[in-house]
């Protein structure tokens, strides 16, 4: 049970109470939010790293299969809560409430399918959403402007603003990826009950 894919998924829960320190109201500044842009990225790394494992290792067990996905919703949603309680809000009340939404149909719709032993999988639109919401959630933790070297140019990146950018891409693309799911959801379960 405790497999290496488990344990990098129990990581990543374990650093998010740190994550929400370093951007707590009060305690963030520039430098605080740098590294909890770090520690998502490390986060987010392992993520990666851990469902290459069980596939490769032949390690996919039923804990993790329940661990994966709760800390990716986890290490998504909360970061955006403490975000939109700060003065001013660095995140759309809607963005929230959408995604929020979003998670939920999606988690209820996967667990009536399993128990009708229906498997779907991820569609392109929900891998360009995770990719998306990753980025923009990196830059949103980022906040600050800062003066990049691009090597052909120089200019400043306000971070705040392109994650904002990129979160309202990660949105389109949840939305569609919800309503592909919804309808390969319907045509199977129609398929199931003509079996029947």
């Amino acid at each position: 049970m405790w497999t290496l894919p488990n344990l990098l998924s129990l990581a990543r829960i374990a650093v998010l109470p740190a994550l929400i320190v370093l951007i707590w109201p009060g305690i963030e500044g520039r430098e605080t939010c740098f590294w909890a842009a770090m520690l998502y990225v490390v986060a987010s790394l392992t993520d990666a790293i851990d469902g290459m494992l069980a596939r490769r290792l032949n390690k996919v067990t039923v804990l993790g299969k329940f661990l994966d996905p709760l800390a990716d919703k986890l290490f998504y949603l909360v970061p955006m809560v403490v975000l939109l309680q700060m003065e001013p809000s660095r995140i759309p009340l809607w963005i929230v409430l959408v995604v929020l939404v979003r998670e939920l149909t999606i988690t209820g719709l996967r667990a009536i399918a399993m128990s009708e032993g229906i498997v779907i999988a991820a569609g392109e639109g929900g891998k360009l959403k995770t990719f998306f919401g990753t980025v923009g959630m990196f830059a949103l933790l980022v906040h600050y402007p800062y003066l990049i070297n691009f090597g052909f140019s120089t200019s400043v990146v306000d971070f705040h603003r392109l994650g904002l950018w990129v979160t309202y891409l990660s949105v389109a693309f949840s939305l569609v990826s919800a309503f592909e799911y919804l309808r390969h959801f319907l045509r199977s379960v129609k398929g199931v009950a003509a079996s029947s």
